[in-house]
């Protein structure tokens, strides 16, 4: 393994461990405060955004060689938007469900953009459809009994799914406004500020519950620098480094890393048939990504967080 690629294998595994810890620290925000999915769904891009762009300018300002930005910033700023819709998706359903629930069903969205691409006129191979059914019997396994679920938790299990198609979406969008673009840190930025915009519009409607103690505030800024700017920046560094396929392939170690941390962090068990349905999930990722023709990458949608 060369240098660069063992520091794109490094920056790789810090974007998982990143995206890997917010469910939990929002869990944890929800037992400590009385912070409403949607109050933290704000700060977390109120805080997020000024830390991506001045992390986007100071690297600007540091660059040996400066070229203009070709980031398509309408285009990126309009997926920001539609992003917005996943982000509180996901902040609703981790109110409902376990962490690693979440996690899991949450990566089911590979086999999505499957689905999607068929639709769309993309020729897909046994390989992508064999992914799929890995996902689908990684999701049955995950809940293995609905029955016992209450009304609160199958609500849950429809918002992460939601989360998970408005991902697919995002990624299929993002996969053309990004061809050929060299500035992805600033695309990125302009995405991010979109989402932010869509935030700071409902609060003149609900108004925005501030933290109520010093536990919840550490949280806050956790899920905005460890789960929302250091794994976007991350990614765009090792797919610099390793390329796309090979970044999105390591990066699968997110939903192991995701209950680990939800054991550790909050007590949660994980039984053998979770275990089992995310490696299928994650098996599922993996195939994908080894398709001979027309390779779906999904590294673009890993930034939805």
């Amino acid at each position: 393994m060369t240098h660069q690629e063992r520091e794109g294998f490094i920056w790789i595994l810090l974007a998982a461990a990143g995206f890997s810890v917010m469910p939990s620290m929002v869990k944890i925000t929800y037992l400590h405060s009385a912070l409403e999915p949607v109050d933290i769904a704000i700060w977390r891009f109120v805080i997020a955004a000024p830390l991506m762009w001045l992390m986007v300018i100071v690297g600007r300002w540091s660059a040996t060689v400066r070229r203009q930005s070709d980031a398509p910033v309408k285009q990126v700023f309009l997926i920001g938007i539609l992003l917005s819709a996943a982000v509180l998706a996901a902040f609703f359903a981790l109110q409902r469900l376990p962490a690693s629930t979440y996690i899991v069903l949450f990566f089911t969205y590979p086999a999505m953009v499957v689905l999607l691409s068929v639709l769309i006129g993309e020729r897909i191979g046994y390989r992508a459809w064999l992914a799929l059914a890995l996902a689908l019997a990684g999701v049955v396994l995950t809940v293995p009994d609905f029955s016992g679920l209450s009304v609160g938790d199958m609500f849950g299990v429809a918002l992460v799914l939601g989360n998970a198609a408005i991902v697919a979406v995002y990624y299929i969008l993002s996969k053309r406004a990004l061809n050929g673009v060299h500035d992805m840190s600033g695309s990125s930025a302009w995405m991010m500020l979109g989402t932010l915009l869509v935030m700071l519009l409902l609060v003149p409607f609900r108004g925005l519950e501030m933290p109520g103690n010093p536990l919840t505030f550490l949280m806050l800024i956790g899920i905005a620098t460890l789960g929302t700017v250091l794994p976007v920046f991350a990614i765009n560094l090792a797919i610099q480094k390793i390329g796309a396929a090979r970044a999105s392939l390591i990066s699968t170690v997110e939903p192991p890393l995701s209950m680990v941390m939800s054991m550790l962090l909050l007590g949660e068990a994980i039984f053998a048939l979770q275990w089992l349905g995310a490696a299928l999930i994650v098996s599922s990722v993996i195939i994908l990504q080894f398709r001979s023709r027309n390779r779906i990458d999904v590294s673009i949608a890993h930034e939805a967080g």
